[in-house]
């Protein structure tokens, strides 16, 4: 049997009438015992000494026959395991009761029973640790590397291993005394500096793979600070290489590739179209491969599309150990090669520019290699009895069951019951996430699959990629109406994902200040339940992402125009109707585009990560997918109303990079009346009050700045003129649906 040993600490305890703690604790792999195994692995709980606990697990199948026993406050079990994992749960004998290990984040299923989870690693190969943060002074960096050979191996195989600095080798030291490799780097430019290591030991055997991700910045970065993230469909966004351009034949160009690639994204990276405005997170398609074939669409959707939005995948699984069979490359050809996806990650961070990939864990294409290879292992929900069954054995929606439900019959949904499917996708996500040296993922459909998948993902990207502490940051769509906080809250937490798009908050935005379908009294004071409704009831830490429109929804622009019932914040039938025929045009009045400047304009001044979805920065029309997904346009090719609708953006992006109220700070409401709504973001000194005429009539609006908590000298953003202050009191026109932030330098009252 296979040396194993395991080095897994975890002690966390909460009072109840028993003191519960789980930890696995081993001493560091010696000489070989009886039975070829590394020294034992300790699995401990603390109690009382009258509990009499147990372990129940695979390895003893479920049988009362590992004992613990008791000394200190501890009880205690040494294991002799080979590699693997082991689904487990702790029995007491005094209360006949079971019950999981709340320490540990990672659970799996045997024979559908959610359990703890024990991961034993194998003792013959060797681990690279990071020893301590790595210090940064200026551009200065130095940290050092632990290395620990396997079991029976010895010192690191430097001809063998990989010390790479982005894609280049590295500069090192190594005390062979000590096993500590140090880095001391002196970087020439602000950017990204990430550290990439695989070290063999004497034996061949190779550690996983260790990044030590650093950042060189004028300015710190800070997720929930200052991070502003523009949303874009790589296909969609800019055409940058004709030469792979491949359109499918017999599809309507809407649901068809349009050309857009890495290099149009580089080419606006190049042209600094996403610093002009601020914007210092990209969010871009899944770069996966997809099936070559058409599908058809849901439901009773006839008409055949291709994979444009990279939502068919048929490279999920891929590794540094697994090259796909039949692929010669994971990353989809028509938006670029591996090479030019580094290129374009290369020169976002250069610029600090975080890249966030879009991932669908929920399914892969029939075509793909894992549902060929493991259709019938149980890697896939198929159809439960006496459900109707598709063509490939699953049940199509059905979103009764949700978790288990296919898209369509080409879209196979993945069991994350499943251990070896479970590791297989997290497996492929964090060889990804190193490879390109991303930030962070947009996680689609969050909802359809098991809360395991989040958890595990979590931990493994808390184990093998924040190493120096940057948090790599992680969004779920839950796509809810204007109630869902408990549907959307129930995957936030510091095991779970970081933030959620707020889709409430999305659909009073829409009918406040695009339809006006709600009063702005109604839109306070939904903004007094939701503003921390998420940090307050469900996870402290979360940092939520607001928007006014995204791939799945009718373009903000033709909601304002009133294109379709004017009153449903997703367009309605009628944004399902004109997809195809009659969709909407560029309005021609201004009004539309007012009513956008105001939507963006809250959208910046509300905690949360503003997102801005390609075009709706300047405003672009739409009915429903795929017709709000058409081919960005740039500069000429803007109208006047668009490009003054940029310019706002633009502004905002930056000035919210310069106010920390406004993600930071608390709101105080100073006038909610008829169609003005007035308020102040404050935290610590820096106070921002935003003044919101959501009427077709101009009005004048006098703002206490006393009550603002806010005096002295004031400065008007999208004015050309300073606030004129009487008595601590400014007055201020507002046009038709327009809006005015305030701010200053002052000390606050």
């Amino acid at each position: 049997m296979d040396d194993s040993c395991i080095s897994f600490n975890t002690l966390k305890a909460f009072s109840a009438l028993i003191l519960i703690v789980f930890s696995f604790t081993i001493a560091s792999c010696g000489s070989e015992t009886s039975g070829n195994y590394c020294q034992g692995t300790t699995v401990s709980v603390a109690g009382r000494a009258e509990d009499d606990l147990y372990i129940k697990s695979s390895f003893n199948n479920w049988s009362l026959t590992t004992p613990m026993t008791y000394k200190d406050g501890i009880w205690s079990a040494e294991l002799f395991l080979a590699p693997g994992s082991y689904p487990y749960e702790f029995f007491s004998a005094k209360t006949s009761k079971t019950f999981l290990d709340t320490a540990n984040p990672l659970t799996m299923f045997d024979k559908d029973i959610r359990y703890s989870k024990l991961v034993v690693k194998d003792c013959r190969y060797p681990t690279a640790e990071l020893a301590g943060r790595p210090e940064i002074k200026g551009k200065n960096i130095q940290f050092q590397i632990k290395f620990t050979p396997g079991i029976s191996g010895k010192n690191p195989d430097f001809n063998k291993s990989e010390i790479l600095l982005g894609r280049e080798k590295a500069g090192f030291s190594f005390d062979k005394e000590t096993g500590m490799i140090s880095i001391n780097y002196e970087a020439k430019d602000f950017g990204k500096y990430t550290w990439f290591f695989r070290i063999f030991d004497s034996n061949g055997f190779a550690s996983e793979v260790l990044t030590v991700p650093v950042w060189i910045e004028e300015k710190e970065f800070d997720w929930n600070e200052n991070a502003f993230i523009y949303q874009l469909m790589t296909d969609r966004f800019s055409n940058g290489d004709k030469n792979n351009d491949a359109p499918l034949p017999d599809i309507d160009e809407k649901a068809n590739w349009q050309g857009g690639d890495f290099q149009g994204i580089i080419d606006k990276i190049d042209d600094n179209y996403f610093t002009d405005m601020g914007a210092n997170v990209l969010w871009i398609s899944s770069p996966v491969a997809n099936t070559e074939n058409p599908g058809k669409g849901m439901g009773g959707d006839t008409r055949y599309y291709s994979p444009y939005h990279s939502y068919w995948p048929i490279a999920t699984g891929w590794t540094n150990e697994l090259h796909i069979p039949g692929l010669d490359s994971p990353i989809e050809k028509h938006f670029g090669t591996a090479e030019k996806l580094h290129e374009l990650i290369q020169k976002a961070h250069k610029k600090g520019i975080r890249i966030m990939f879009d991932f669908v864990p929920n399914h892969v294409h029939t075509d793909s290699y894992l549902w060929k290879t493991y259709k019938n292992q149980g890697w896939f929900n198929m159809a439960p009895d006496g459900l109707p069954v598709n063509s490939s054995g699953g049940y199509t929606c059905g979103w009764e069951r949700p978790v288990e439900c296919w898209f369509t019959d080409y879209l196979a949904d993945i069991n994350y019951r499943n251990n070896d499917a479970t590791e297989a996708v997290i497996n492929h996500l964090i060889w990804m996430i190193q490879e390109f040296d991303i930030d962070g993922l947009r996680l689609d459909a969050i909802r359809l699959m098991e809360i395991d998948f989040t958890s595990s993902l979590k931990t493994a990207i808390q184990r093998k990629v924040t190493t120096t502490g940057i948090l790599f940051y992680m969004i779920g769509e839950t796509f809810t109406g204007d109630t869902g906080w408990d549907e959307i809250g129930y995957y936030l937490g510091e095991t779970k994902l970081d933030g959620q798009f707020d889709f409430p908050l999305y659909h009073h935005i829409v009918r406040t200040f695009l339809l006006q379908s709600e009063t702005v009294k109604t839109f306070a004071e939904f903004l007094k339940t939701n503003d921390y409704r998420y940090q307050n009831d469900f996870y402290k830490g979360s940092i939520m992402g607001n928007f006014i429109g995204n791939h799945d929804v009718a373009r903000a622009l033709s909601l304002a125009n009133k294109d379709f019932d004017g009153v449903l914040s997703n367009g309605g039938d009628e944004a399902n109707q004109k997809v195809w025929e009659n969709s909407p045009e560029l309005p021609e009045d201004e009004a539309p585009f007012s009513k956008m400047r105001n939507a963006i304009t809250f959208l910046f001044t509300h905690p949360g990560i503003p997102i801005i979805y390609q075009g709706d920065e300047f405003g672009m029309p739409g009915a429903n997918d795929p017709d709000n997904r058409r081919m960005n346009v740039f500069g000429d090719d803007l109208s006047e109303n668009q490009k003054r609708n940029l310019e706002r953006t633009r502004i905002l992006g930056k000035f919210r990079q310069d106010h920390p109220a406004l993600a930071k700070g608390t709101r105080k409401d100073l006038i909610v009346k008829g169609n003005i709504y007035a308020f102040a973001m404050k935290h610590d000194k820096d106070t921002v009050i935003a003044v919101f005429n959501n009427g077709e009539e101009s009005e004048k609006v006098t703002i206490d700045l006393n009550e603002a908590g806010f005096k002295g000298e004031a400065e008007a953003l999208f004015s050309e003129k300073e606030p004129e202050i009487k008595e601590n009191k400014t007055t201020i026109e507002l046009e038709p649906f327009s809006s005015e932030l305030i701010y200053g330098r002052n000390d606050i009252i």
